[in-house]
């Protein structure tokens, strides 16, 4: 019997849609339980109370019950686990791991080890400390394992932290390329420019992202090269992601996602099979057959929009969502202010006519979003 594949995110709609096109049975443990997901898997949900992130209690029982029926489990691991990926050791006692090596991913995102190991593989960096700047200006702070860009803050003064770091500010245009990692090369899938929102003090929010951004030959070539130095000294597998700053003809590096970033969905519509496939396949063996089939360009650009809430809102019972909607909320739900609701997909010929298409959908949803509003704080609680 084919092992019960187990999808363990912050949101998991992406990875189970993807792995629907092979896989049976799914069961997702995350923080939304939307219902979209809920159309393709089993879904049970693991929030920690009051925040967007995996309650690592209400996860292993979870995870327990299903071991108890006796069924074999894969177990994909997606979004949630950067700022303690010492829990994905406890999660392997329950099964077969799709997931990069604990060590691997905490290295990754050390601020000091993290922009050695991008320095030793060819890529520039920006400036990056855990002491605060003697002249905040200029600079940003983070927090390690930090996701979705809420963890960041240009603040006037800065203060040290154990999971707080220090970075410099850089003009250019805010791009990642999405990948495959198989141990020895990176495989690209294409390169995307990243759509930033502030939402309260968060001014660099994760707000979606446009593929088929089209780099210079000799900067598609530097990444490239920079990108297989990456994977076979860390031995990375499976999709990955990396953000880096554009400059010019200048990349600077800023971190590296060792997991299945949310772009990966931009590019999953051109195999049938779905890149989770390919994504399991990985951690098995090299897949070389892979690269042959990205010598095909793409027709199109797809691009993705989280919504934010500008207002406390309430989903109405009957809500209906347009049909390029994904990661939708269920019916009552309350959801606070500057809390992600729904993601907005678009298609065009090219990036630029996707962006467009993009903006024209995210504001159609934003008028809507404005007649769900509410405006006791109350209701939300």
């Amino acid at each position: 019997m084919r092992p019960m594949l187990v999808v363990i995110a912050l949101s998991g709609r992406a990875l189970a849609q993807s792995a629907a096109k092979t896989r049976e049975r799914i069961v997702v443990l995350d923080a939304f339980g939307d219902r979209d997901t809920r159309e393709v898997a089993e879904v049970t949900c693991v929030a920690a109370a009051g925040v967007a992130a995996i309650d690592a209690e209400r996860l292993l029982a979870a995870l327990a019950a299903d071991a108890d029926t006796n069924t074999q489990l894969d177990l994909l691991i997606g979004s949630g686990f950067e700022h303690a990926p010492e829990l994905l050791a406890r999660v392997a006692s329950y099964g077969r791991l799709y997931a990069n090596d604990a060590g691997i991913v905490a290295a990754l995102k050390d601020p000091e080890l993290g922009t050695e190991l991008l320095r030793a593989t060819g890529w520039s960096v920006p400036l990056t400390q855990r002491a605060p700047p003697p002249d905040s200006r200029g600079w940003l702070q983070k927090e390690i394992g930090g996701a979705g860009g809420i963890h960041i803050r240009r603040a006037p003064h800065t203060s040290a932290g154990p999971r707080v770091y220090f970075q410099r500010e850089l003009p250019g245009q805010p791009l990642s390329v999405t990948f495959l990692a198989d141990g020895e090369r990176a495989h690209v899938l294409g390169f995307n420019r990243l759509r930033i929102e502030a939402v309260g003090e968060a001014a660099f929010c994760y707000a979606g992202a446009v593929a088929g951004i089209e780099l210079a030959p000799s900067l598609r070539t530097r990444a490239q090269l920079n990108l297989d130095r990456l994977v076979h000294v860390t031995g990375l597998r499976g999709l990955a992601g990396l953000d880096f700053i554009l400059d010019g003809a200048e990349m600077m590096a800023l971190e590296v996602n060792a997991r299945p970033t949310a772009t990966f969905e931009l590019y999953d519509r051109d195999f049938a099979e779905g890149l989770v496939h390919w994504h399991m396949l990985s951690f098995e063996r090299p897949v070389p057959e892979f690269g042959k089939r990205l010598v095909r360009r793409r027709k199109a650009s797809w691009g993705l929009g989280v919504i934010y809430a500008r207002h406390p809102l309430r989903v109405p019972l009957n809500a209906a969502f347009p049909p390029w909607c994904r990661d939708l909320p269920g019916g009552g739900n309350a959801i606070p202010i500057g809390a992600p609701v729904f993601s907005v997909f678009a298609q065009g010929a090219n990036a630029d006519a996707a962006e467009r298409a993009l903006e024209a959908r995210s504001r159609t949803a934003r008028e809507m979003l404005a007649r769900w509003a509410i405006a006791d704080l109350r209701a939300v609680a």
